[in-house]
């Protein structure tokens, strides 16, 4: 109910900002949706900024915000991907300890959390919901299995979950990044992630990749993790001496606590399925932004949307 009500104020302030003359909506043309954040010089997230304090470019070309909120004004939409492939066993149980805490600090109530498990198959085991008990159990119930679908499971989590939900966005994947089993292909996953408007964050659960000191070491794909975040404006996180899961859990949760929204309808009119480059500059030059890099603008009056192909990729 208090999501609804989040939601419902969110549209009558924006309703009441078109009846007074500040917002002129163009008939057929899609809102693009940005989130991201803002770190100074030292690594640190900068609150209390304004659509004044950045310009907005679309392949290049300028863009005007229409929309702008902090944080703390929109609902937040979690989906947990959980690799459970017999590669993930030396940190499992550390995995879903940490998981488990990282939901019960980051929902409000007006906050909702899903739980996928990916082995050869992915399994939603746990629907959205700001019960954090139910989310917790579902966390407990994760098994390990065989193979490993990470595209499946993004692909899932993005386009069957996350695309009709509104407010921010964001998947939570714990993988090593070594897909062996998907019917899906990377690009595809990813174009239906950029589709749901969803930032990735990526954690990486292979212990010291740099170095030796228990657990696995130098296996997984890493590529396909940072790829997948890079591109939709997220982070990947690593395991190592001084980084363990809890503690990455919490450099998630302060980001997400610290993150804007924009949005603008693209002055690009077409309806091509293109893939369109989006830049969000700060006026501030000590500012840094992580966004995600851009979108596929839509398709016709279809739902359906062309899929990228990526050179050397056989899926």
């Amino acid at each position: 109910m208090l999501r609804s009500l989040a939601l419902i104020s969110l549209t009558a302030l924006a309703f009441e900002s078109i009846l007074a003359g500040q917002f002129t909506l163009r008939v057929g043309v899609d809102l693009v949706n940005v989130l991201f954040s803002v770190t100074d010089r030292n690594g640190r997230f900068v609150p209390g900024l304004g659509p004044e304090d950045f310009r907005v470019e679309e392949d290049g070309e300028p863009q005007e915000i229409r929309y702008f909120a902090s944080e703390d004004e929109l609902p937040l939409t979690l989906a947990l991907l959980v690799d459970t492939s017999p590669s993930v066993e030396d940190v499992f149980q550390e995995e879903k300890r940490a998981a488990t805490g990282f939901l019960e600090t980051i929902l409000r109530p007006q906050d909702l959390a899903l739980v996928i498990g990916f082995e050869r198959s992915v399994t939603l085991f746990q629907d959205f919901t700001e019960n954090t008990g139910l989310l917790g159990g579902a966390i407990d119930a994760l098994e390990i299995g065989s193979g490993t679908s990470i595209y499946d499971a993004v692909m899932l989590a993005s386009k069957e979950r996350l695309r009709p939900e509104a407010g921010r966005k964001a998947i939570i994947l714990i993988s090593d990044g070594e897909d062996t089993t998907s019917q899906t292909s990377r690009t595809d996953a990813l174009v239906a992630a950029h589709q749901a408007d969803a930032i990735i964050y990526s954690i990486s659960n292979v212990y010291g990749r740099r170095g030796v000191f228990g657990g696995r070491t130098g296996t997984g794909d890493i590529r396909t993790l940072e790829r997948f975040s890079e591109e939709t404006g997220g982070a990947v996180y690593e395991l190592e001496r001084d980084a363990r899961f809890e503690d990455i859990f919490n450099q998630i949760a302060e980001e997400l606590r610290n993150q804007y929204s924009l949005g603008y309808y693209s002055t690009n009119a077409a309806q091509d399925g293109e893939y369109r480059k989006v830049e969000i500059v700060p006026l501030n030059r000590d500012y840094r932004v992580r966004a995600r890099q851009g979108y596929y603008a839509p398709f016709g009056t279809n739902e359906g949307q062309p899929v990228a192909t990526e050179e050397g990729e056989d899926r």
